[in-house]
């Protein structure tokens, strides 16, 4: 059975996602986030990363492109509710193909316990 992580932005459920990726030296999950109530995710983000100040690395609105740094208000969450730790999760991706966060910092410590099927994999446990 595989774990959901959920994804809140100021203390709103926007999805979740699997961290079905990831790379256990740089501390860092990744996976496609699955948007629940969310029907233009590129809209959303935009404006919120405008509204916020959020640096936008790279911003395609004729492909609804878009690729952000760490946002600050978004938020990963546990199957066990508690919020995972690390610098945070930025976010790029497409409408049409999807959109992916990429959650960075996370300790060993957690990537030992939390995400222990890719740390194992990765040294080949």
């Amino acid at each position: 059975m595989k774990k959901v992580y959920y994804l809140e932005v100021d203390k709103k459920r926007i999805g979740h996602t699997e961290f079905e990726y990831a790379d256990p030296p740089m501390g860092v999950v990744y996976g496609k986030i699955l948007f629940n109530g969310i029907k233009f995710p590129y809209d959303f983000l935009k404006d919120h990363c405008v509204k916020y100040n959020v640096q936008i690395n790279s911003d395609d609105p004729n492909h609804r492109f878009i690729d952000t740094v760490i946002i600050p208000r978004l938020k990963v969450f546990l199957p066990s509710g508690e919020e995972l730790m690390g610098w945070g999760g930025a976010i790029n991706g497409t409408e049409a193909d999807g959109f992916e966060i990429q959650f960075s910092g996370i300790s060993s410590e957690i990537m030992q316990n939390e995400f222990v099927h890719h740390y194992l994999k990765y040294y080949g446990q």
